[in-house]
């Protein structure tokens, strides 16, 4: 069983932006009019990149009224009017080590928990997790402590490929990643496909989308879901 809590993880934004989640996003906020957008994960245009949310979330079918939640200003007054949160993608560690510093986790954190349903794409999902350790980002902030918000009790690997022939030989797969994990952590690793989300609530987790997601649990043989299957640890 898993925590009792609403949420939407997806693997990457996809071009054009949101497309290809746009309606599981708008069947998932159901209700909800004001999504604050979380811009931390961006190093080179926070701004830019609300706009790219806004023109792609505002229109139907989600008609979606987003706010910018920044981690650099007073955040408090557009937490506590939002309806829902979208935590997107960029940097892992720059996301963290932004949020921890501007006590902004505590908040996502807190209101998740009572209830605000959470959309997380690429390192918005990877925070869902009890860490962020198999992220496939480059920690280029230093950042040197890594525990997530623990939302869910296994850790995401955003854009997984079993293989990848643009890989060099002999370049280590994401499969052999994730086993080095289990030598050090024990909580299961859920790969999400390209254009595929894992939906988590009522204590059960969903794939939705075009791909599949594959479960990794220490000990045991990986195993592929597909779309509409719920996910077994």
């Amino acid at each position: 069983m898993l925590p009792l809590v609403r949420l939407l993880l997806v693997s990457n934004s996809g071009r054009p932006f949101l497309q290809h989640c746009r309606g599981a996003i708008a069947v998932f906020l159901a209700g909800a009019r004001r999504l604050a957008f979380v811009t931390a994960a961006d190093l080179r245009d926070e701004e830019g990149y609300w706009e790219l949310a806004r023109a792609a979330l505002e229109p139907e079918p989600t008609g979606l009224t987003v706010d910018h939640l920044r981690w650099d200003r007073d955040f408090r007054p557009t937490l506590a009017r939002a309806e829902a949160i979208f935590v997107g993608g960029g940097n892992t560690y720059a996301l963290l080590q932004r949020l921890r510093e501007a006590r902004l986790f505590d908040g996502i954190r807190d209101r998740v928990r009572a209830g605000l349903p959470y959309v997380g794409a690429s390192a918005g999902a990877n925070l869902a997790g009890p860490n962020i350790l198999t992220t496939n980002d480059w920690n280029v902030v230093g950042l040197d402590h890594f525990e997530a918000f623990r939302f869910v009790p296994f850790n995401v690997n955003p854009h997984y490929k079993e293989s990848d022939p643009a890989m060099a030989p002999g370049s280590e797969t994401r499969d052999e990643r994730i086993a080095e994990y289990f030598l050090v952590r024990d909580n299961p690793v859920v790969g999400i496909e390209e254009g595929t989300m894992v939906r988590a609530e009522e204590g059960v987790a969903t794939v939705l989308g075009a791909g599949r997601v594959k479960v990794f649990v220490r000990g045991r043989e990986p195993r592929w879901f597909a779309a509409g299957e719920q996910l077994v640890f």
